[in-house]
């Protein structure tokens, strides 16, 4: 193993256990929200428990996977094509390097929550990321912004009748 793999896998290993540690946050997080409220309906904490939960798990896997070298018995459907290259044509540094990017424009999002509110932030983060990591084109990167704002509000807002935090501006 070179040392530049040697490296890129550490990296992975990094953001998958950060990854981890922040879905057991959030999983904490929303086990102090309630998951119940006092007439059985779902509480605010549900959702955040839960994609925490699913987040750790997640990260977990991928990180023992890292650490193990194992690809889970899929060597013929592997994402490089033997030169270290995906089929998008990313590096395995490229790839690295937007695990980092996104990890830290997730905790720009959640420290955003703040101030702008949830789906401001949100809305900023998911539209960031496709424009400048996924390389998609400004019209697609706000039309899926939008959607999942708006997927978001019905979800909360709507359906199951959790606020969403609004922020200092009270967006």
């Amino acid at each position: 193993m070179t040392a530049a793999v040697r490296t890129a896998r550490a990296g992975e290993v990094a953001v998958f256990a950060g990854l981890t540690l922040l879905g057991a946050g959030a999983f904490l997080g929303g086990l102090r929200y309630g998951l119940f409220t006092d007439n059985d309906r779902i509480g605010p904490g549900m959702m955040p428990a839960v994609a925490g939960a699913l987040l750790c798990a997640l990260g977990a896997v991928l990180t023992f996977r890292c650490l193990t070298g194992s690809d889970g018995g899929n060597e013929g459907t592997s994402r490089d094509q033997g030169d270290g290259v995906d089929i998008l044509g990313r590096t395995q540094a490229e790839r690295i390097r937007h695990l980092w990017i996104v990890f830290c424009l997730l905790l720009l999002a959640i420290l955003a929550v703040a101030v702008l509110g949830f789906l401001v932030a949100f809305g900023a983060f998911v539209l960031v990321v496709s424009v400048y990591v996924e390389r998609r084109g400004a019209i697609t990167s706000l039309a899926i912004a939008v959607g999942a704002c708006v997927v978001i509000y019905l979800v909360f807002e709507l359906f199951l009748h959790v606020p969403l935090p609004t922020g200092l501006l009270g967006v």
